[in-house]
Order: structure tokens, then sequence, then C-alpha cells
């Protein structure tokens, strides 16, 4: 390597003769190459080799965020999706072992979401659906009644909880009152327990994921379906005026256990899709899914969503976090 200030290749530095503006020699004809010269050769090099670093560099990036945004669905390489990006409080599901809520669960946990709990009823029912062993609090698994405020203010007092998702569901075959209980009340004091159960840091983190229902636009409801529409419809309303400040109010369509990956995803509004026979039901995997993503998602503080959720066939929608935000208004 030339280290000397006149760049003189040879043994020791000799009294260089001027040839011409590019080239010099030395007494003994060695032909050397001027110091102007041989830094601009230099400065070419270390330009390539920024220009090519620059361009690995980019290139990184793009591919980074090219397998992020396919990976839509999944859990995101993120702090939110690992902590839920508030604090280190956790995400309840209540419902947790019903046909919905136990794969909104398993979801959750699938992506490595940390600190997800349940609620349930029956430990036993637990073992069964959410694999758990001991199914007791040292496994974020809570035994409670819905319908209890005094159980739903004990939980979430003692969960540490901040996102709330909420999937339990009334039948046809409850008396109304009953009904009411579950749709409405259990919604009503879940969420007031949940806000007590933060006061300190003024609401400002707390996220509610609510599991309601197409068909709350279109009346009357159907006579085998009771009161249960009506309910849900009051919890959305009582939901959105809460003061939780990110609140995902999704309205499937009706609820099928069939596979998901396996079709389309719409959102609209006001029982749209009630008019197309080919596109009032959905598979409970994809609800799951599409409520996971709204535990997750990153840009939901402040922002609150209200959307039915239908299925077409066609290619599975995968940007579960696209499809949210689409369902915004458009004005």
């Amino acid at each position: 390597m030339m280290t000397q200030e006149n760049n003189i290749v040879g043994d020791e530095e000799r009294n260089p003769v001027l040839v011409d503006e590019y080239d010099i020699v030395d007494e003994n004809n060695h032909l050397v190459v001027a110091n102007h010269r041989m830094r601009a050769m230099i400065k070419m090099v270390n330009l390539k080799k920024i220009l090519c670093w620059t361009f690995i560099v980019i290139f990184a990036f793009v591919v980074g965020r090219l397998s992020s945004s396919k990976g839509g669905s999944k859990i995101a390489t993120n702090s939110r999706a690992a902590t839920l990006g508030r604090s280190s409080g956790g995400v309840l599901v209540t419902g947790a072992t019903g046909r919905t809520g136990s794969r909104l669960y398993h979801e959750l946990k699938n992506r490595g979401v940390v600190n997800v709990k349940a609620m349930v009823r029956d430990v036993q029912k637990a073992k069964e659906v959410l694999k758990c062993e001991k199914c007791d609090e040292t496994e974020g698994v809570y035994v409670g009644d819905v319908t209890l405020a005094e159980d739903l203010e004990r939980i979430l007092s003692a969960a540490d909880v901040t996102t709330l998702a909420i999937a339990v569901g009334a039948t046809p075959s409850m008396s109304t009152e009953m009904q009411r209980s579950v749709e409405f009340d259990s919604v009503v004091n879940s969420v007031k327990a949940l806000l007590l159960g933060n006061n300190n840091n003024n609401n400002k983190d707390l996220r509610v994921v609510l599991c309601s229902t197409i068909g709350t636009a279109t009346t009357p409801a159907p006579a085998w379906s009771g009161d249960i529409e009506f309910w849900k419809l009051n919890a959305e309303a009582f939901l959105s005026t809460s003061g939780v400040s990110s609140t995902i109010i999704v309205k499937p369509c009706g609820l099928v256990d069939t596979p998901g990956h396996n079709s389309t995803l719409l959102v609209g509004h006001n029982d749209e899709f009630m008019k197309d026979k080919s596109r009032i039901t959905i598979s409970r995997d994809d609800v799951a899914r599409v409520m996971a993503e709204a535990v997750v998602m990153e840009d939901s503080s402040n922002q609150h969503y209200r959307f039915d959720l239908c299925s077409k066939p066609g290619k599975s929608t995968e940007d579960l976090t696209a499809l949210i935000q689409s369902s915004k208004w458009g004005f």
C-alpha cells in the first residue's frame, strides 16, 4: 500500500521529474503516479463502496418491509405486538371457552402476544378447550361469571389488563333477561371494571375489542333471535361513548366452523351484505384472526372502528390491518 507523501514506488523517495500532467518518473525512470491522480482514484473507489453499501442497506430495508406486510395476519415484529405497546398490561379474553373466544385466545397465543389471559366459568372445559394444565391464575386463567359485576371487578383489578377482548354471546334459548345480562350488562360491567382498574393512566392506553353481530340495522329482528340483536346494539352504543381511548366493534355475519384462510374477507356497514345470500357467513377462525389483529394493530390509539365482517369465495385475505382500516367511512 502506498503511504508516502508522493506515492513513489521503490525503496526510497527520490526527486521526481515531471513528464506530463498525469505521470512522473524518478531518476531511474521508474514510472509513478502523481498524488492528485492517486487521490482521485482512491476517492472514486471510496465512492463506489459507499454507493454499494447504500444499495445493500436500502435493499435490506425494502425486503424487511415486504416481509412484514405479507405477514399482516401474523404477529408483527414490533413492540405493540409483543407487549401491546402501551404498558405492561395484558389482554383478557372473556367468553374464552366459547367457539369464537377459544379461537381468539389461541390465535393471540400463536401470534406470540405476551400476557394473554382468559376468563372462564368452567375449569374442566378450560382444560379441554384452552389446553391449560392448572387453569388457574398462575396460567392467566380466571374463573368467574360475566353476568356478575363483582367477578368482573375482581378479575380485572387483579389481572393487570389494558386490553379487553369480549367474545361472550347469548343463545336464543336463553330467557330474555339472561340475553340482556350476557349481551349488554356484562359489556357495561366489564368495561367499567377495566376503566376503574386503570384509572391511574387516565385510560389513554386502553382498548376494547367487541364481537357483536351483523343484523342490528335491520328491523324487525328474526323472531327466533329473541332480544339478542337489540342488546348487542345497545352494547355497541355504550362502548362508543364509554371513554375508552380505542374501540373496535366487529359485527360478523353468520358464524360457521369451517377452516379460516380460505375466503376473501369483506367489511361494510348497515347490513349491506345481508342482501347477498352468498356473503352472509364467515368462518369463526377468520373472525378470531380479525379480532386478534384488532388487539395488536398499531394505529388504533384514539381511533374507533365499527364494521360488518363477511366473506366471499376467493383468495384468503392476509393483510388484516388494511382490512380493518378500509372500514372507515369515506367522508
